[in-house]
């Protein structure tokens, strides 16, 4: 049951995350901050690491999730760079 939750709350955050990525592409107001995103992948990919390590299930599926989510915008933030 409280992997349930657990999963829930990590859902909940995966989808506010895209969904904010995905308005930002919309408007194209800004590039990605590669800063910020290559942060996060190293610390997204470290964090799953610990999860792995612990066995937490919930984390993992978080931590993997916002791990694809920072892989898009770097590849996105590259590709619009070099076709600028």
């Amino acid at each position: 049951m409280l992997e349930i939750i657990g999963i829930a709350g990590a859902a909940f955050i995966l989808i506010a995350w895209v969904l904010g990525l995905m308005d930002e592409l919309r408007s194209r107001k800004n590039l990605i901050e590669l800063r910020f995103s290559i942060l996060s992948f190293f610390g997204t990919t470290i964090l799953f690491y610990y999860a792995y390590m612990k066995g937490d299930f919930v984390f993992q599926f978080l931590n993997l999730g916002i791990f694809f989510v920072i892989i898009f915008e770097i590849l996105y933030t590259l590709y619009i760079v070099k076709h600028r």
